[in-house]
């Protein structure tokens, strides 16, 4: 991921699709042979962990444990004068994002999806058999951008629901 600085990317309607038989091509095309680009990522991931806990003291121990650590991280920063028009949106999203992706693999699967070498902005994570596609790097952003309607948490525990209603 170059300068692991990820652009900063339009805010996007969406955060998950659902009733998907594939990954969603409007991103990009899918990167098929992503072992390179798949260990860059976990090299990204413990970076931004490190950061994490450096700068906000949370352990990204417990899978589902760091949605709501997030959360909390973010209402911190709004009450304390958080203006996405100054603040460093990438920075945040790069962490936060990788944080909650890591997070979401490790507790409800799915095959993580890239589709640049560079950038993470519309890496997601598919559930083939069930159809859904979740843009956890599309949440941060929405989460930075908007102080109330959005939470990591709520994200999560949505994916996780309809998860297990399709697998009913």
């Amino acid at each position: 991921m170059s300068n692991n600085r990820p652009k900063i990317i339009e805010l996007q309607p969406f955060d998950a699709l659902f009733e998907q038989a594939s990954p969603f091509i409007g991103f990009g095309q899918v990167i098929s042979e992503f072992s390179d680009v798949s260990k860059t990522f976990s090299n990204v991931v413990i970076d931004s962990q490190r950061r994490l806990q450096d700068g906000f003291q949370i352990r990204c121990g417990l899978p589902n444990e760091i949605p709501n650590d997030l959360d909390r991280i973010v209402r911190s920063m709004w009450k304390n004068g958080w203006d996405p028009k100054t603040g460093n949106v990438n920075l945040f999203v790069r962490d936060f994002g990788c944080a909650l992706s890591k997070a979401i693999l490790e507790s409800l699967g799915g095959r993580p999806v890239f589709r640049s070498i560079g950038e993470l902005n519309h890496f997601s994570i598919f559930w083939e058999k069930e159809k859904i596609e979740a843009f956890p790097f599309h949440n941060v952003l929405k989460c930075l951008h908007n102080r109330e309607g959005e939470s990591m948490t709520v994200f999560r525990d949505g994916i996780a629901r309809k998860l297990r209603e399709i697998r009913m």
